[in-house]
């Protein structure tokens, strides 16, 4: 997906030292008891495993290439322009006491992520403020970043030791990244969270349902401090039921935020985003408000796999907070999903479509196609 927003990019994080990785067989997942089967051959999912600076960096380059774009850096946006009817533009400020500034737009898209203001400036012009669900685990994280060791031989790239529901709330995460380290991250549910101290974080580690990431660990040189990250409650603003303004528009982790450990959250941020283009686009191209409310409906449509998906896992753990409507379909597929999930331990192809599914690279119908279907239904 950033390769179709930013032509090149992959390219660009490679020789920033980003490590490629092809997830049919470089990405071990144990769940259930077991590692899904790899993948011979070339799986066709392929892409690169870096750091977050690194990625927003390289992003930020290819954004200041754009010949239309202009930052306003040190800036702070500090409310809406216009009234309940339509968005006009946006209020800012320039360092931390500077004045007051105005910028008119014809549609003004807030992307400003978890720590969103936009209900709260709707509300102070009159328009309608979105009601909010959240779905709260209480997952907790811990995360370091240690070197490889040189002799260190390994078939993964990615390693992900995952939690079950409802009574094994920890789960750890390994990639590997640029500079010749490892991203190391536990976490826990159910506010069962790693603590920050090195023995306590190999303890829980060790405590994993298997010791591959503990070996890893153990085997590892820290490079940085264990940081904590604690804010990963669900949450969704239903845009989609109001009036919006036109020319006002809302993305990504502004509308949904999803808990982190599905992984999803840039990837809903650049589905958002392209969902917004090819809206634009099909636009009339003579000048009238837009009428954004119709985008906020129709991303909605593109956000219910991902929130069902997240929340339908996370409400599962025993001290989750926040409800999740009942729905015997839903559970059903959720049903299905676990045989999917098996399956792909026996057979390569299944774990990819699994993979493909979860990374929004394909839609929730591909989980229907015959053969899989004859499959994850199938004794054995």
């Amino acid at each position: 997906m950033l390769q179709e927003l930013f032509p090149g990019i992959e390219k660009d994080l490679e020789l920033a030292g980003a490590v490629p990785i092809d997830w049919g067989k470089e990405f071990h997942y144990f769940h259930q008891g077991g590692f899904n089967a790899t993948f011979d051959g070339d799986s066709g999912l392929v892409s690169v495993t870096c750091t977050r600076p690194l990625l927003e960096t390289t992003i930020r380059h290819h954004v200041d290439r754009l010949p239309n774009v202009k930052w306003l850096e040190g800036s702070r946006v500090c409310g809406l322009l216009g009234g309940p009817d339509q968005v006009s533009g946006i209020c800012y400020r320039s360092g931390r006491q500077g004045d007051e500034q105005q910028l008119s737009a014809a549609l003004v898209v807030d992307a400003s992520g978890r720590s969103t203001r936009a209900p709260e400036w709707l509300d102070a012009i009159g328009a309608p403020v979105p009601v909010a669900t959240v779905v709260n685990p209480f997952v907790g994280y811990a995360t370091q970043r240690l070197r490889i060791p040189e002799a260190w031989k390994a078939d993964w790239k990615v390693l992900l030791i995952s939690q079950e529901a409802p009574d094994n709330c920890r789960l750890g995460y390994m990639a590997q990244v640029e500079g010749g380290e490892w991203i190391a991250t536990l976490g826990g549910y159910s506010k069962d969270y790693p603590p920050l101290d090195p023995d306590g974080f190999l303890d829980f580690a060790h405590s994993l349902a298997h010791p591959a990431f503990y070996e890893a660990l153990k085997a590892a040189e820290p490079v940085s401090d264990i940081k904590a990250h604690r804010a990963t409650a669900n949450r969704l603003f239903h845009y989609e039921k109001l009036q919006v303004p036109h020319g006002f528009a809302a993305i990504g982790d502004s509308v949904c935020a999803l808990c982190p450990v599905y992984g999803q959250g840039m990837t809903v941020s650049a589905v958002s985003a392209m969902e917004l283009r090819d809206w634009l686009q099909e636009q009339p191209g003579s000048y009238q408000p837009l009428e954004t409310f119709r985008f906020q409906q129709r991303l909605a449509k593109v956000l219910q796999f991902p929130w069902a998906a997240a929340t339908g896992s996370d409400v599962q753990f025993p001290l989750t907070e926040g409800i999740v409507p009942s729905n015997p379909i839903a559970g059903l597929f959720q049903g299905y999903m676990e045989r999917i999930i098996q399956k792909s331990k026996q057979e390569g192809w299944i774990h990819i479509r699994f993979t493909e599914v979860a990374h929004m690279v394909k839609p929730p119908t591909a989980f229907f196609e015959p053969r899989l279907v004859l499959k994850a239904l199938s004794r054995g």
